[in-house]
């Protein structure tokens, strides 16, 4: 068996922001911005032959300038496209001292695509939930 020589990275979703962004400034001076996206797969055929989807939300964090700027661009229901990779974090739990992992997409591009404030994207937000 070869082993593999390169890795891909990279994640693009299309969805709708479920909030407006949380934006902090981190003690070394760096601004984040995060928040999540929902996005839709499909789901197996019911009875009736109709596809089903299902709704996945997804934590998407952006750092530095692009966190400044989704902070006061990105709203409720806003359509975005974001283009990042996958970044696995982990901490213990204060609790329970269990080990805890979640899995977000660390942003390095996001367009926002309904470019006004659009009350059917935040529709779209509601009926993803």
């Amino acid at each position: 068996m070869r082993a593999i020589r390169g890795t891909v990275n990279r994640v693009e979703l299309l969805g709708w922001a479920g909030d407006a962004p949380e934006h902090r400034n981190l003690a070394s001076g760096v601004d984040v911005a995060s928040f999540r996206i929902a996005t839709r797969r499909i789901g197996p055929r019911g009875e009736d032959g109709e596809r089903s989807y299902e709704t996945e939300w997804t934590t998407v964090e952006a750092w530095e300038r692009l966190a400044v700027q989704v902070s006061s661009l990105v709203h409720r229901g806003s359509r975005v496209w974001v283009s990042g990779s996958l970044q696995t974090q982990s901490w213990e739990d204060r609790e329970s001292g269990a080990r805890r992992w979640r899995v977000l997409v660390r942003a390095e591009e996001v367009l926002i695509l309904d470019g006004r404030d659009d009350s059917a994207g935040a529709e779209a937000a509601d009926a993803a939930e």
